[in-house]
């Protein structure tokens, strides 16, 4: 059974929600242990890029690539053994089928005819299932310019539409045997195969092979986070003596506490008598609220986005895009798209928290379920977007001081930088969340009436922060982190969150509060734990309690939701989980693309 968050908070260790965190580097963690193994096996494309992604992953992983030509599937599976059993590899990258789809002049015959092809693509599966433990993503085969290919004058034939009809076979393929799919021929379209092929019409520039290797390197990368994550265990049970033990040790800190400090002269939100009061007081309030993250640059329009590298997965396809802040970075994230739509989908912005990044929305057995979230999500009808915060993921070592510093570095390093500017880094932290929600409706794929965003700890802090300034979201559920800054202060509990958590002036005027009732009368759930140190339990219940006059005074009582669980510490639990889902199905009324059929 694992340790009870509370249980940690009884004994005084506090959640520390970021300083161990902050203390830690990639490269430490690199020199912890040894790298693991990237093997990339294909055809002469393959040849092009893997130097480049083996400079990309450069301290991160070590990448295997065999000299000689891959060939055709055949050839591959003749290999196996020598170019990726032995190797040991954590994550496989595999192209096959340029050459399979040659066809012979003379003989008009394809060297590896489309039945034997697809074999040869199972039998590669399975082996490199039945003896390795990697990882394996299948890339398809690039656009071939037939014109260009004709004037090779070579005995035997490439067309585009026998690279459409045999991709199409090992998508299949793939998607029977829950293969990803690197839609390498979906860059290349979407780069212009005239400006990326060179003469010969099959083989790419220099500039091509770059983009070809950023998005393998993307497409690797996220299988090694996938390879290294470590699924939590699930959470105790609630244990009624661990709570008792964290309430005698929260009183014993509190009276340390000194007098003046939870005496502080904070300003108190009145909430509104009626739904007119509130269409007047509302945007003074939003306007103090929005005053408190600083002055903010406006946001970049149009965007400029880049899609990195897509994939195609079981029932959905993946995006990952880098959307320029129009400030200091990209704000790096996955979109995943169902299957099966025939109009806009409806969407949720899903906001990771201090301690994993964008991809544990794809890992399995977190956020308190066997299903990666990303794919329950998708599989009920919505669009996902997931987008990196500050030095978190894809955004790692981009701040003020580069690759030089550490993660606590960078994070302390973009504080000051942005308080020089005159901004709160919190302020920049909402800014890059409506950047996200920006590019989500915008995409042709979402309704944009009915966004919904969520996340837990620091994610749930940025989703009610963002539907409070931002009308466009329809709903929002936050998990943990529905904190009450006075509270925290009386608790002498600020340590539990790091600088970027912080604003300036709010207390001057209100406590958060004032913040959650902004998102009135759209729907808003709060899921929390009593014995969370970061959202001390008298502080949701006052917030519960100003929050609840404001739904009731604009005629939406049903709208505002918040539990607060029994001895249950910082975590998410699958009873939360599962009113997450619930919450979003009610005000956002997916429909899966299965139910969907089945309706008509």
């Amino acid at each position: 059974m694992g340790v009870h968050p509370g249980f940690m908070q009884a004994l005084g260790l506090g959640l520390g929600l970021c300083a161990a965190l902050l203390a830690w580097s990639p490269a430490e963690a690199q020199n912890a242990a040894p790298l693991p193994k990237v093997v990339l096996i294909g055809d002469s494309i393959r040849l092009g890029y893997a130097p480049r992604v083996a400079e990309r992953l450069k301290g991160r992983a070590v990448v295997v690539s065999p000299e000689p030509n891959g060939g055709d599937s055949g050839n591959v599976l003749q290999h196996l053994a020598e170019w990726v059993v032995q190797e040991k590899p954590q994550v496989v990258h595999l192209n096959a089928g340029l050459h399979d789809l040659k066809l012979d002049r003379k003989a008009g015959k394809h060297q590896v005819e489309l039945s034997q092809y697809t074999a040869n693509l199972r039998e590669i599966v399975a082996r490199v299932r039945r003896d390795t433990t990697a990882h394996l993503v299948f890339a398809n085969t690039t656009p071939i310019d037939d014109a260009r290919h004709a004037r090779r004058r070579a005995g035997f034939d490439r067309t585009q539409a026998d690279v459409e009809r045999y991709n199409a076979a090992a998508q299949a393929v793939m998607k029977e045997l829950g293969v990803p799919v690197h839609d390498l021929q979906w860059l290349v379209q979407r780069g212009g195969p005239a400006r990326m092929l060179l003469a010969d019409g099959t083989h790419y520039t220099p500039e091509a092979n770059e983009r070809l290797a950023e998005a393998v390197a993307d497409s690797v990368s996220r299988q090694l986070t996938l390879v290294a994550a470590q699924p939590r265990p699930a959470p105790a049970a609630a244990v009624p003596e661990t709570g008792a033990a964290y309430r005698r040790a929260e009183a014993e800190r509190d009276a340390l506490v000194p007098a003046r400090i939870k005496n502080l002269p904070i300003g108190k939100f009145q909430p509104p008598g009626s739904a007119a009061e509130w269409k007047t007081q509302r945007p003074e309030v939003l306007r103090k609220v929005r005053e408190s993250l600083g002055d903010l640059p406006p946001r970049p329009s149009p965007q400029q986005v880049r899609v990195v590298s897509r994939e195609l997965r079981s029932h959905y396809t993946l995006e990952r895009v880098a959307i320029d802040n129009g400030a200091d970075s990209e704000v790096s994230a996955l979109l995943l798209v169902p299957e099966g739509r025939k109009t806009p989908a409806p969407a949720v912005l899903w906001l990771h928290s201090s301690t994993p990044d964008k991809d544990q929305i794809l890992v399995p057995n977190t956020f308190w379920g066997d299903e990666p979230l990303g794919e329950a999500l998708t599989r009920a009808g919505y669009v996902v977007l997931a987008p990196d915060a500050y030095w978190h993921g894809d955004r790692a070592a981009t701040g003020p001081g580069g690759a030089g510093e550490t993660r606590r570095e960078e994070h302390e390093s973009l504080f000051k930088l942005h308080l020089w500017l005159g901004r709160t880094l919190w302020g920049m932290f909402v800014r890059d969340d409506q950047i996200a929600l920006d590019y989500l409706c915008s995409r042709p794929e979402v309704d944009a009436k009915r966004i919904g965003a969520t996340g837990m700890s620091m994610g749930s802090t940025r989703a009610w922060w963002l539907a409070a300034v931002d009308d466009r979201l329809a709903t929002a559920v936050g998990i943990a982190c529905f904190t009450r800054y006075q509270n925290l202060i009386a608790h002498g509990q600020l340590r539990q969150h790091g600088v970027y958590y912080f604003t300036n002036g709010l207390l001057k005027h209100f406590d958060s509060e004032a913040v959650v009732a902004l998102i009135a009368p759209r729907p808003f759930l709060a899921l929390t734990g009593d014995l969370d140190a970061g959202s001390p339990a008298d502080g949701v219940r006052a917030i519960e309690q100003e929050v609840s006059k404001v739904y009731r005074a604009v005629g939406a009582p049903d709208r505002f939701r918040s539990v607060l669980y029994p001895d249950v510490g910082h975590t998410v639990t699958p009873e939360m989980r599962a009113e997450m889902l619930a919450w979003f199905e009610r005000w956002l009324k997916p429909v899966a693309p299965e139910r969907a059929r089945s309706m008509r």
